[in-house]
């Protein structure tokens, strides 16, 4: 497959926000809503837009025929312990008829590369243990499952 990587454009919103939902397609955990793994997401995604989140960085791989077939998108933050400069992955999100196409790979080094850009010295993300695909890209890529987050339900 063809594609190229490029930064993100105001026409692209779209197409991005069309997306969304496969940040929700592996096994949930339990007590876990598809949508709310993208709700936030989305809202970083319109204020970008908006010319409010100066610190996202987003980037779309894109097909010859400028389809996007993939999305990474981070901010830069301070890391949390050090406080050193730093960016969170907060998306990365292949289109199905793209998996395995090298796309999520290329648009992490294209995170990272933006990131380093603009000062940071490590990028952080979170993955659901149970989206093992995930965790196998970042695990191959380097990164270190360093936190675990723990949740528990209150009742009501």
């Amino acid at each position: 497959m063809h594609f190229s990587i490029r930064p993100a454009q105001l026409d692209d919103l779209d197409a991005i926000r069309e997306l969304m939902p496969r940040l929700a397609e592996f096994e949930l955990p339990p007590g876990r809503v598809a949508e709310h793994l993208w709700k936030g997401d989305e809202k970083i995604l319109l204020a970008w837009a908006e010319g409010k989140e100066p610190a996202c960085l987003i980037q779309v791989a894109v097909s010859e025929d400028q389809q996007i077939l993939g999305v990474a998108m981070s901010r830069l933050r301070d890391e949390l312990l050090s406080g050193e400069p730093s960016a969170h992955l907060e998306v990365l999100m292949v289109a199905k008829s793209a998996e395995g196409s090298g796309i999520g790979r290329a648009l992490m080094d294209a995170a990272e590369s933006a990131a380093a850009e603009r000062g940071a010295k490590s990028m952080t993300l979170h993955a659901f243990a149970s989206n093992t695909r995930a965790c196998r890209l970042y695990d191959g890529l380097g990164y270190d499952g360093e936190l675990i987050r723990y949740t528990k339900n209150l009742p009501d």
